[in-house]
């Protein structure tokens, strides 16, 4: 009985002995399962992009299958609460960009910005607005001398309330000293097929969505607005060139909920920041018109904190900041 009672003790204490050293071994095994990037815009959009190219290099440096979801509606904030509400495990994460921290004022009901997590920054997004070639419309002097004339002959394609194309379609008007007739688009790819289509006449989309139908004649970019000329678009003046005062521009970052572990969260940042500086990646990010500046969870927290700062008196001055959601 003793020799059984011993042998149970020793057992037990081997047991509880291998207990840290198996819970070390499930967090270095991470991840044991699918990765899940949630884009809260409809296939085909500048952030759909940016999940299947990050998805792609992210599986294979973290060796484990990763899932784009596509998850839409409320201007961006139905994505934005199921990556608040998903388990902070490190296996759901998601793209973000200007539309969270618009519909954070602009909607009461919108998740808050401080459920999000920062991890990694991709890039900058400037605002531009196109036009269809079938309008004759070479500058943005054309277009403002147009608008003038017959404000209601142009209609503009753009996000819903809290996108960055609507944002960008509610700045550049008041630049130009113009009253934009507003036609909102689930989405930035069902935005391009309104402009190609002649359902709109301009469009206020970032360059990414619209660069290949540039590049093939099919519309025309009248301007970018940044401070410097777009890397892809070397022949678009900016706003500022052509004498007009703005300049406004999104951002592509990768969140995830807030309270996943520190080595956990350690180990996606540096999956992550690997899968934005691989070949692959920044040749396709290129080619498709991003503007890339990439970072760590410090430099997106930093951005975040930074453009809540410059959106907020943009939405307010738009009067698009909800009355319980103004700053005292």
């Amino acid at each position: 009985m003793k020799r059984r009672q011993l042998f149970a003790t020793v057992t037990g204490l081997m047991t509880l002995a291998s207990l840290p050293m198996t819970s070390a071994l499930a967090q270095d095994a991470y991840p044991s399962e699918p990765i899940h990037i949630t884009v809260v815009w409809p296939a085909g959009g500048g952030h759909d992009l940016v999940g299947r190219l990050i998805g792609h290099e992210l599986s294979e440096i973290m060796d484990t299958a990763v899932v784009v979801d596509n998850v839409t509606g409320a201007g961006g904030s139905t994505g934005i609460r199921h990556i608040v509400e998903a388990d902070p495990d490190g296996y759901t994460i998601g793209v973000m960009g200007l539309h969270a921290v618009s519909q954070s004022f602009m909607n009461p009901a919108a998740p808050k910005l401080d459920g999000l997590d920062p991890i990694a920054y991709i890039s900058d997004e400037p605002g531009a607005i196109e036009v269809s070639v079938d309008m004759g419309i070479d500058t943005l002097d054309d277009y403002v001398a147009a608008m003038k004339s017959d404000p209601m002959s142009l209609m503009n394609g753009n996000d819903p309330q809290g996108g960055n194309s609507f944002i960008f379609a509610s700045v550049i008007p008041d630049a130009l000293g113009v009253n934009m007739m507003k036609l909102p688009y689930p989405g930035h790819a069902p935005t391009v097929t309104a402009l190609l289509t002649g359902e709109v006449q301009t469009a206020t989309l970032p360059i990414p969505p619209i660069l290949e139908h540039a590049k093939a004649g099919k519309v025309k970019v009248l301007g970018v607005a940044s401070d410097q000329r777009h890397p892809q678009l070397p022949d678009v003046p900016t706003f500022k060139e052509q004498g007009y005062d703005v300049v406004v521009n999104d951002f592509v970052m990768l969140v995830a909920p807030v309270g996943i572990p520190q080595d956990v969260r350690a180990k996606l940042e540096e999956g992550l920041l690997q899968a934005i500086n691989s070949a692959g990646f920044t040749s396709a990010a290129a080619d498709n018109g991003m503007v890339l500046r990439p970072g760590g969870a410090d430099l997106a927290a930093e951005e975040l904190a930074k453009q809540v700062e410059l959106v907020y008196p943009i939405l307010e001055d738009a009067g698009l900041v909800a009355e319980e959601l103004k700053r005292k």
